[in-house]
């Protein structure tokens, strides 16, 4: 079993490191993400903890404030439950993964249902996309996006499993992820904007440290507050034993 701590005691809590960022869009774009992969990829493979941010000065620090602001509502969007809730669940998964889109579409509903309703869970998504997922981060990048710009994470979120097969077959998936968050009720000039300039790409990376930290390998995978480990894809019956033995814990422990 791996030993888990989680960074922080209530989600909203994976937020974006405090490096400094440029905006870019075009051919640098693209040159951008495939950096972040590689460097996602070498993270993975290696563990790697974060680097030290370089200081900035105040003008730099005001001027990256609406994109801090951004990323605060991305990586909030992507729990759901009570904030009170005396288990806390982090999903570690791959919007490409065929099994992830199985847990979401057999498991996951009544768990959402039985604990996460009922505020006896909060569920966090973390996003581990894996090399083998050619369109899996920018998957990750729309559904952080709808949330930071007034839509619904997890709209996006069922979407993106519901129709895997439609939009992993095809060459750029961008234009039918903007429909999906205009059904969504996004604004697509946001969205776009949101999508163009990475702005949600530290995240997503910071994601991916967090999962190699707790030695994740392989998606989907789950890690509670109370130091339990599932790996792949489980039944309600095997989730129901581990949440009620993590709230036996948690009860035990003081938080009810």
């Amino acid at each position: 079993m791996v030993r888990f701590r989680t960074p922080m005691q209530r989600p909203g809590a994976l937020t974006a490191p405090h490096a400094v960022r440029t905006r870019r869009t075009g051919p640098a774009r693209g040159a951008r993400r495939a950096a972040l992969l590689a460097g996602a990829t070498l993270v993975t493979a290696l563990a790697l903890p974060a680097l030290p941010a370089p200081p900035g000065t105040a003008a730099t620090l005001a001027a990256q404030a609406p994109e801090r602001s951004l990323q605060k509502r991305a990586a909030a969007s992507r729990a759901k439950g009570a904030e009170s809730a005396p288990v806390l669940v982090f999903e570690v998964a791959d919007f490409q993964c065929p099994y992830c889109a199985r847990f979401w579409k057999e498991t996951f509903p009544r768990l959402d249902s039985a604990y996460i309703r009922t505020g006896k869970v909060r569920w966090v998504f973390v996003n581990l996309p894996l090399p083998s997922h050619p369109h899996a981060w920018a998957a990750a990048e729309a559904a952080l996006c709808a949330g930071a710009t007034g839509g619904d994470f997890w709209f996006l979120h069922d979407r993106l499993f519901a129709n895997q097969r439609e939009w992993s077959a095809l060459a750029d998936p961008l234009p039918v992820f903007i429909r999906y968050a205009r059904e969504g009720g996004v604004s697509e000039p946001e969205f776009r904007a949101c999508i163009e300039a990475d702005l949600v790409a530290p995240l997503i990376l910071e994601d991916v440290i967090f999962a190699a930290r707790a030695g994740v390998r392989g998606t989907p995978a789950f890690l509670t507050s109370e130091d339990q480990t599932v790996v792949g894809l489980k039944s309600f019956e095997e989730w129901e034993q581990v949440l009620e033995e993590a709230l036996r814990r948690a009860a035990a422990a003081g938080r009810r």
